[in-house]
């Protein structure tokens, strides 16, 4: 009798440091999976300018939403690049003015490499950025460029007549 109760006490404390290992296992895990989200892919949120120029001048990850009368646009800084600029992730949330043709880029994205002591919003400065929401971008530049060059034969035509 004495025996059993014995292996019954050695077995319960068993389950109990197999418990214990277990819940330190998961607790392990739980904290690689945090800290991992932290360093990967937490951003922090600007609500400035000066904030998110700031933080370009450092590579900081932050996310800083701009709102003015034509659109609402979604700058997150993603790290550094090559060199002394940074990776800028844009994205066009909402177009506010213009035709129905402009909504078609709410939502597109595009990379920006900016240098660190530049204060240019990244879509001024198309040449630095690739990805669908530029070329988009670009082809309606292009299209207004070529209706008002159409719209401005005649008077460009009389100015040469004139000469």
């Amino acid at each position: 009798m004495w025996l059993k109760r014995g292996m019954i006490k050695f077995q319960g404390y068993s389950k109990t440091q197999k418990r214990v290992g277990l819940a330190l296992v998961i607790l392990i895990i739980a904290l690689i999976v945090f800290s991992s989200y932290f360093l990967f892919f937490y951003t922090k949120q600007c609500d400035t300018a000066e904030c998110f120029v700031s933080a370009i001048a450092n590579c900081k990850r932050v996310s800083w939403i701009r709102e003015d009368i034509q659109a609402n646009w979604l700058y997150t800084i993603t790290g550094d690049a090559k060199g002394d600029s940074c990776s800028v992730e844009v994205r066009l949330l909402k177009i506010k003015e213009g035709t129905i043709e402009n909504e078609e880029l709410q939502g597109k994205k595009m990379d920006c490499i900016i240098l660190k002591n530049d204060i240019k919003l990244p879509e001024k400065q198309l040449s630095q950025c690739t990805g669908l929401l530029k070329e988009e971008l670009q082809g309606i530049i292009i299209k207004e460029i070529h209706d008002y060059l159409l719209n401005s034969v005649g008077e460009i035509k009389e100015e040469f007549e004139g000469i």
